[in-house]
């Protein structure tokens, strides 16, 4: 009977726990006034605080707040400075990154599912590195519970 009843537990708390989760993958547009442009994909993870505020983590942007009203949403993100990094013969493995921030708009085109809710949208983001800024321009797939 203990048995059952921990599982009883471990179940109810999953079940909060994941309840709010989404994931996402996308594809980056950046440096869209030279050319050719920089195309990078992109994967994140986001909790949703309420209906409207979310918070997560985008590979491009770092820590992302949205806060979004119908299909529209704010978002703000942040990235820590990343030092670099060398092999024992000094090749540089990671580059030096500077800590950036961005702000942007983004669009939820269409959204569905029952079990497994999916998405679809669009967001551009200026970032900003010091005195230079670039925007960026992504399209994602979400996939949330």
């Amino acid at each position: 009977m203990k048995m059952v009843k921990n599982i009883a537990i471990v179940a109810c708390a999953a079940s909060f726990m994941f309840a709010n989760v989404s994931f996402h993958m996308g594809n980056n547009y950046s440096s869209l006034d030279t050319d050719p442009i920089t195309v990078t994909e992109s994967y994140g993870v986001s909790y949703a605080l309420n209906e409207t505020t979310s918070v997560g983590f985008d590979s491009k942007l770092g820590m992302l707040m949205t806060f979004g009203v119908g299909n529209a949403s704010l978002r703000m993100g942040w990235t820590a400075a990343v030092a670099e990094v060398q092999d024992n013969q000094g090749n540089i493995v990671t580059p030096a990154q500077d800590p950036s921030t961005s702000i942007g708009l983004g669009f939820t085109w269409w959204t569905g599912g029952d079990g497994l809710n999916t998405s679809i949208s669009t967001n551009y983001d200026l970032i900003g590195t010091g005195a230079d800024s670039d925007g960026n321009l992504s399209m994602v797939v979400g996939f949330g519970f």
